[in-house]
């Protein structure tokens, strides 16, 4: 509306008046602002340096008391009128002299905050008055705002003037200015329009006064020559119209053939398309179809597409997860409840860096506070150029995972109880037989029992090769890692298959290696001990197996070598599978499971190390594996295991005067246990119960206790605690005898005087003896028990 009222010549004169009065309004606010601002402050300053000069003419006033000598100092405010009111206050806040010109104004009862406080048009000042640093009263002043008035309406008056003198300056000026400006353009305008209604490209436009180095002068000569190229093109196209007509009929002939190949190129189009959109339903219902959850992530960390699963899982619905932080929503807390940042969440950090991050063993968490057990990974999303734009997260809800693995390690413990206890009981019976001690047997008898004995210690290690193997492979086994010399633990387990190797006629070698490295010696030896015994087992008499290490950077390296038959190549891997054998044939000759190379694998993997199989250079084959080392690690020799010449017998006669506890249930292990010892004049005292074997330990304070783990009324923990808690019973040696394989973590709470463990089936008879005369040995070397044994 204003272009059409209006022309350019007064348009031009009210944009420099426009912007001359913005500029002049805008510099006197400026300057008023800032006048107020200056103002303001000059305020503060004077009411602070009155407030010091009142507070230190009033010292003596307020340690004196005298009211009327501080009343007088605030009477010398008169000679300030902005200030309204003035009160001093005692150090336990009462009025002690006042200064109140104008008794509309209310003064407060009680002084308030030291500082300066704004109310209303009101500026209070509250400042402590201190003699020799001790704070003797308080003084507040107020002052009103006459002075800030008085100061805007003087700064009003002068923006006034300014304004309107600014305003005229900036009529004449924008007067002139702006002829210089519109007059040409008006030329130009009234060219343009001449050649809009008439189509004549011969007129020009004329520009008097001005030259090219101006930019009107410039735009009109622009325009001039822009005419003149119109003119001339316009004649051009008058030659060609003609050839145009022509062109244009080939033309329409090319473009009708090309809209047929148009339509053939469409209708693939639209079966792209139609194939595109299917995909997408399918990928779509793949998405919905899956079990798992799979969220899409964004950069931040957000969701930005769920499939039901996910939404089913974690208690929603896809639409609700949409745009929200994943890991603020169900990934907040540990596993154990405790607050889980996103910045030490190893998943979040993986996906900013656009790595892979795969966890088995973690929880996610729902809304209303349940949580649940979830594996899970992160995958990077890369468009083509590689650049990551979010992640794609899959998470499976392990909760019947987890419930089967409970039942199993159930069902192992079970198994563990109910088949070890009877085995033992029966290899027992059988070695109490075959010795004779219970009467002479045939010849027959004697091979019979040799049947026995040999197809027993077979099932036992049968038995114990499985639930070895379970255990160690459900993670239920926890390593005792500690400092161990590879050195020691080639000799130990060389040492525990000399009788197997001298009995197979086969020559055992070892090359000494020295080195440190960190794990479980117990596990690493039960490797070391399985691999020489496949070794001599299938070595011809008169061979020789030999076991050598060595140090690498990052792990030590055993090799156990043979010069058997070998293994197949196609075999050298699926032997470490479970009930594995070269030959179908091998478990009746050779007596093995099938299981023992498949626990050395599970007890190399779980240090972290690798085994494999090779055919030696000369003849047979090559085992090897690798246990990682640890750096700084100063290794320590293991103790040494108990001689095996040890026997009962050498307690130097002192069976009579000791007796043996046994706790067992099983009465017919209990039998094969007491008659073992009575045989060599040990006493012995049986409870089927834990609260029967409290009781005796009571009565008879025996020299040794056999504990079995498992007991019908309480387990051996509690009996145990309950014997610990008497200082002559807290001492007595223990034998832990049990079907349950101990960790290191109950084997401190079994612990009452010398403690040792037995695992019923791994332990031969002469072992079992061998642990009972060392800790019988402990009584008989300690001149306590044997001032108390007399």
């Amino acid at each position: 509306m204003i272009g059409k009222r209006y022309s350019i010549r007064r348009k031009l004169t009210g944009i420099i008046m426009l912007t001359s009065t913005a500029a002049v309004l805008l510099a006197c606010l400026g300057f008023t602002l800032s006048g107020l601002a200056n103002l303001q402050s000059r305020r503060i300053g004077d009411l602070s340096t009155i407030a010091q000069l009142v507070g230190a003419n009033s010292t003596a006033a307020l340690a004196f008391g005298d009211r009327q000598a501080a009343s007088e100092v605030l009477s010398a405010l008169r000679a300030k009128p902005s200030i309204v009111a003035a009160v001093i206050y005692t150090p336990k806040g009462e009025l002690f002299a006042r200064y109140q010109p104008n008794a509309s104004v209310p003064m407060p009862r009680v002084a308030g905050k030291d500082g300066i406080h704004s109310r209303g048009d009101l500026l209070e000042l509250v400042y402590g008055i201190q003699l020799d640093r001790e704070r003797v009263g308080t003084l507040y002043i107020a002052s009103d705002a006459r002075d800030r008035d008085a100061r805007v309406k003087q700064y009003a008056l002068i923006a006034a003037g300014i304004v309107l003198l600014s305003l005229f300056v900036a009529f004449l000026l924008s007067w002139r200015l702006q002829s210089s400006i519109s007059k040409p353009i008006a030329e130009l305008a009234r060219v343009a329009s001449y050649v809009s209604a008439h189509k004549e490209f011969s007129v020009r436009a004329r520009h008097q006064g001005l030259d090219d180095r101006n930019e009107i002068g410039n735009l009109m000569t622009g325009f001039n020559g822009m005419l003149a190229e119109i003119q001339q093109r316009d004649d051009r196209l008058l030659l060609h119209r003609t050839d145009l007509e022509q062109t244009v009929a080939l033309r329409t002939a090319e473009l009708t053939a090309a809209n047929e190949e148009s339509l053939v190129a469409k209708n693939a189009a639209e079966a792209a398309a139609e194939i595109n959109a299917r995909l997408a339903r399918e990928s779509a219902l793949i998405l919905n179809s899956a079990t798992d959850g799979i969220i899409g992530l964004d950069l931040d960390g957000r969701a930005t597409f769920a499939n039901p699963a996910a939404a089913r899982m974690v208690g929603g619905s896809p639409s609700e997860m949409k745009g929200r932080s994943i890991h603020e929503v169900f990934h907040h807390s540990r596993a154990d409840g405790t607050p889980f940042p996103d910045a030490e969440c190893p998943a979040s950090q993986a996906m900013r860096r656009g790595d892979l991050f795969v966890t088995s063993d973690d929880r996610f968490w729902r809304p209303d506070g349940s949580s649940f057990p979830v594996e899970y990974s992160t995958t990077p999303m890369l468009d083509e150029c590689g650049t990551t734009l979010g992640a794609v997260l899959m998470f499976r809800d392990i909760t019947e995972r987890r419930a089967i693995e409970r039942l199993k390690s159930e069902f192992v413990s079970t198994v563990s109880h109910e088949l070890r206890t009877p085995l033992t009981s029966i290899r027992g019976a059988l070695g109490l037989l075959s010795t004779g001690m219970l009467g002479t047997v045939g010849e027959k008898g004697q091979r019979m029992l040799a049947i026995a004995v040999s197809n027993t210690d077979r099932l036992v290690r049968l038995i114990n090769d499985i639930l070895d193997l379970e255990r160690i492979e459900s993670g239920t086994v926890e390593l005792e890692r500690g400092p161990v010399d590879a050195g020691a633990v080639m000799m130990q387990a060389l040492e525990g298959v000399q009788s197997m190797a001298d009995q197979a006629s086969v020559r055992l070698d070892m090359m000494p290696a020295d080195g440190a490295l960190w794990g479980d010696s117990d596990r690493i030896i039960q490797t070391l001990t399985n691999l020489l015994g496949n070794a001599i087992k299938f070595s011809p008499p008169g061979t020789t197996v030999t076991l050598s290490g060595a140090m690498r950077e990052a792990d030590f390296l055993f090799r156990v070598a043979d010069h058997g038959r070998g293994i197949p190549e196609n075999k050298l891997e699926s032997i470490f599978g479970r009930f594995s054998q070269v030959d179908g044939s091998d478990s009746r000759d050779k007596g093995g499971s099938g299981l023992g190379l498949a626990i050395c694998q599970s007890i190399v993997h779980a240090h972290g190390g690798e085994i494999w199989a090779e055919k030696n250079e000369a003849a047979g084959s090559l085992f090897q594996f690798t246990i990682p080392l640890k750096a700084s690690l100063t290794a320590t020799q293991p103790a040494s295991a108990p001689s095996a010449v040890e026997t009962i017998r050498d307690l130097n006669g002192s069976n009579a005067l000791m007796s043996i506890l046994v706790v067992e249930d099983d009465l017919d292990l209990a039998r094969v246990i007491t008659m073992a010892l009575q045989r060599h004049g040990l006493r012995t005292l049986h409870a089927i119960t834990g609260s029967e074997a409290i009781q005796l330990c009571r009565q008879h304070e025996p020299s040794l206790i056999v504990l079995d783990l498992i007991l019908p009324d309480m387990d051996g923990f509690a009996v145990v605690r309950s014997l610990r808690e008497t200082a002559r019973l807290a001492s007595i040696p223990l034998l832990v005898y049990s079907a349950m394989d101990v960790g290191s973590t109950d084997q401190s709470r079994l612990r009452l005087g010398p403690t040792e463990f037995l695992t019923k089936s791994r332990c031969s008879p002469a072992d079992f003896d061998r642990h009972v005369v060392r800790l019988l040995g402990a009584v008989t070397n300690n001149p306590k028990d044997e001032q108390h044994a007399a």
